[in-house]
């Protein structure tokens, strides 16, 4: 009987564990993605970025000067943090930024989920034809991190000017991102 009871007892901490970890917040720079959008811009100033416009922030992520957009929902909670690094005309550039982030944060968080390295159309190996299909959106670069926390994404997008591309990087924090679903699924 004292077995039984010890091992019920053992399956509940652990099942108190996964309810625990399911509801962890993804971490940005060190800071949770919870609370207020305003809470959150606080905590990236403290870490030395700089408001640039409404939920907008500019500072130094992964070595590199970057532009961090926060998204709320309607009460201005926090559910997904977007980093877009700065923007290069140059493919080789663009791709090996791509691949160093994608084997750092393969290095934390195991293998993406997803993880794609093509063109809608061919470019064959040049370069410029790359930029061009980056600039028209055809350009299938991106790695995705499903996990218990939310997601992340690392993806190849056009850059801030004709024929340039950027990295985004952006973490979607699962917990949430449910209460903004659920205040979404009341209204239909």
């Amino acid at each position: 009987m004292k077995k039984i009871l010890s091992l019920l007892i053992a399956m509940m901490f652990i099942a108190g564990g996964i309810s625990a970890q399911e509801t962890e917040h993804f971490k940005f720079k060190g800071i949770p993605i919870d609370g207020t959008l305003a809470e959150f811009g606080k905590n990236l100033v403290a870490e030395g970025f700089v408001k640039v416009g409404n939920n907008a922030y500019k500072g130094k992520f992964l070595r590199n000067e970057a532009l961090v957009a926060l998204v709320g929902d309607d009460n201005n909670m926090i559910w997904r943090v977007a980093a877009v690094m700065p923007s290069t005309d140059t493919w080789s550039i663009l791709e090996s930024s791509f691949d160093g982030y994608v084997s750092l944060y393969s290095e934390k968080y195991g293998k993406p989920s997803k993880l794609s390295k093509s063109f809608a159309n061919y470019t064959g190996d040049h370069s410029g034809l790359k930029m061009h299909a980056v600039n028209d959106g055809e350009c299938n670069y991106f790695a995705i991190w499903t996990l218990p926390q939310g997601t992340i994404e690392v993806r190849i997008v056009k850059g801030s000017k004709y024929n340039e591309g950027t990295i985004r990087i952006v973490y979607t924090d699962n917990a949430n991102k449910d209460e903004v679903r659920k205040s979404d699924l009341s209204e239909i």
